[in-house]
């Protein structure tokens, strides 16, 4: 470990998607030697935000690496990325300093505790990696111009820049950041964990069990949205879809929110035969992939959609809006699913035909879905964060 690079992450909160990552590198990649700063642990009210209900996520989220958390969370804060000042550890920046760090990766700016940790790292002449998943601004004229010209500035504050997916490269040259500077390091979840927590319920018996248990008719053709009930995902947009779409068919929705009594009222009026789970922890989850035909993520503007890579990671092929920012890395219409205009209901149920008729027609999507995920892992995003914090300690 005396060559190894130190390496400091810095997170407003644990977050289910990022903790298998860090174990990961810290039991597979001796090259970088690392800690990761949280400013608060949440607790289950805070955890639960948006998704209608209070939780804790059921997998370890601070185990198996260098972790240090500055303070609790106090009453009234918030950590999702939706409020800048939702969250305000001001002990950040030395926590930080006293992982005596040779670089740092911070995702962004979205809370002033992140803002709080680069200017330290800045001011002690630390080099930053910025790690964030934007690819768009605001649609208003003025509001755009202005929120250009931030992130040109702050982005120049950054030594290296890490590149989730396609939209994330084209967004980081198209605001002067030197393709040198900038390096792969793809979005990902456990493949592994959704895989095997899914192929528990995928043989013919198991499967027929977990639609039972799901609420979902046998025959069916099913169609998963796994997410919050809100506004930006657009769920009642499954239930319209599918209100086109003939014969025996079902919506599988997984979550909940504040349009869960409206999507509940739009099926019941279209008469699309739903089933409702609630909120579903990640160890449930397998189940309900295992149990449909395919995911269908309608969001209107999503920075990715992390749940397409649970459903690929399992072999389910997924039906994604066109402003979903994974669609261009990891669905291939034909291949890997469908990718359709947003805010076009027509256009969805036609996207959901095409899986229904090749699956009907015994088309097996699982390998090609698999094959496409297996590019966005664990393995692919330590080579890309490794050989970056090489390149700006180098530089430093």
């Amino acid at each position: 470990m005396s060559d190894a690079i130190r390496l400091t992450a810095v997170l407003t909160h644990p977050v289910q998607y990022v903790a298998p990552w860090f174990r990961h590198i810290a039991a597979r990649c001796p090259e970088i030697d690392l800690t990761v700063v949280y400013g608060v642990r949440p607790d289950a009210t805070q955890q639960g935000a948006g998704f209608g209900e209070p939780f804790l996520w059921d997998s370890p989220l601070t185990d198996g690496y260098r972790t240090r958390v500055v303070r609790p969370a106090a009453s009234g804060e918030r950590v999702d990325a939706a409020s800048f000042w939702g969250l305000d550890v001001r002990g950040i920046g030395a926590a930080v300093r006293d992982t005596r760090p040779e670089v740092v990766l911070i995702p962004g700016w979205h809370s002033v505790t992140l803002v709080r940790a680069l200017a330290s790292s800045i001011r002690h002449r630390t080099p930053v990696l910025y790690r964030g998943d934007t690819h768009g601004g605001p649609r208003s004229r003025v509001r755009h111009a202005v929120w250009s010209a931030r992130t040109w500035g702050l982005l120049r504050l950054f030594d290296g820049y890490l590149s989730v997916g396609q939209r994330t490269r084209t967004h980081l040259s198209r605001f002067g950041c030197p393709a040198s500077r900038v390096f792969d390091v793809p979005h990902c979840v456990d493949n592994a964990f959704f895989a095997a927590a899914a192929a528990l319920h995928q043989a013919p018996d198991s499967r027929a069990a977990a639609r039972r248990c799901l609420g979902v008719g046998a025959d069916d053709f099913v169609a998963l949205f796994v997410g919050k009930l809100a506004p930006p995902k657009r769920p009642h947009d499954v239930i319209r879809a599918l209100a086109r779409v003939p014969g025996r068919r079902s919506a599988l929705m997984v979550g909940a929110g504040a349009l869960s009594s409206a999507c509940r009222a739009e099926a019941e009026r279209l008469g699309v035969p739903a089933a409702w789970t609630g909120f579903l922890n990640q160890s449930d989850l397998g189940r309900a992939y295992a149990a449909a035909d395919c995911l269908v993520l309608p969001s209107e503007g999503e920075t990715w959609g992390l749940v397409v890579n649970e459903a690929l990671a399992t072999g389910l092929p997924c039906v994604v809006s066109e402003r979903v920012g994974c669609a261009p890395d990891l669905v291939t219409p034909g291949a890997t699913g469908e990718v359709y205009t947003p805010d076009d209901e027509a256009a969805l149920a036609q996207a959901l035909e095409r899986i229904r008729a090749r699956g009907s027609a015994g088309h097996d999507w699982a390998p090609a879905c698999r094959a496409r995920v297996a590019r966005y892992s664990f393995e692919h995003a330590t080579a890309g964060l490794l050989a970056a914090a090489r390149a700006v300690r180098r530089r430093r």
